[in-house]
């Protein structure tokens, strides 16, 4: 398992009301599945997501994060860009 960082990746904030957000995170084309992103820079409370590929289409990242604030990327392939939306406060 690899962590890689949020700056390595391309966030986009969708949408803002208050203190909810959703955000895509476009990761570098070299994320392996296992590899996990930590979000705790643009979640304070946690968040839900989802993660889609072009092999491994689109997969439901298995656990809401709350206290580690990391994403991990689902998934079977290696060495492909993953978009990943997560919404969360």
């Amino acid at each position: 398992m690899v962590a890689i960082a949020i700056a390595d990746c391309t966030v986009t904030v969708l949408m803002q009301t208050g203190t909810f957000k959703v955000v895509k995170i476009v990761t570098p084309a070299t994320a392996d599945d296992t590899n996990t992103i930590d979000v705790s820079s643009l979640f304070e409370t946690g968040c839900f997501a989802i993660c889609s590929g072009a092999t491994d289409n689109t997969l439901l990242v298995t656990a809401p994060v709350y206290t580690d604030k990391s994403i991990t990327i689902p998934g079977s392939t290696d060495d492909e860009a993953r978009t990943i939306i997560a919404m969360g406060e």
